[in-house]
């Protein structure tokens, strides 16, 4: 089924997501950025995973969801971290439409993020500005 972005509401979810941010998916991140520093830890002695590991998994859910074609420019982004996560939490995405419109030719979605931890915490916030051409906007297939 093909998305059409232009029947999208602001204020509606367009993804929601739970992962396991376990010691693979945080070295799949460590290596896709090529940090080779050690990981942080907690009080606790628990390795905390890199902050933007939490932006990435909630970017993936999005990107999937919308089914974002290539040649989709992401223009922004801004994160808040309101807490540091430890290796092996789960963590709870959602992501809402906060701005859908068209101006010359570009599809603009603004998509609000929220992550929250197991124990119901909201652990980060974001914003994600996405600009695609029309043609590819009113062209999507699954």
């Amino acid at each position: 089924m093909a998305v059409d972005y232009s029947k999208l509401a602001t204020g509606q979810i367009v993804s929601q997501h739970t992962y396991q941010l376990d010691e693979t998916l945080v070295g799949e991140y460590v290596a896709a950025v090529q940090d080779d520093s050690e990981l942080p830890l907690s009080e606790d002695g628990r390795k905390l995973a890199p902050p933007m590991s939490m932006a990435a998994l909630s970017l993936r859910g999005v990107v999937q969801d919308l089914q974002i074609p290539g040649g989709t420019l992401h223009v922004g982004q801004e994160f808040d971290f309101v807490s540091a996560v430890p290796v092996g939490t789960t963590l709870d995405c959602q992501a809402t439409l906060a701005q859908n419109s068209e101006r010359g030719g570009m599809r603009i979605m603004v998509v609000n993020s929220t992550v929250h931890d197991d124990d119901g915490n909201q652990v980060m916030s974001g914003k994600s500005t996405i600009m695609l051409p029309e043609e590819l906007a009113s062209g999507v297939e699954s």
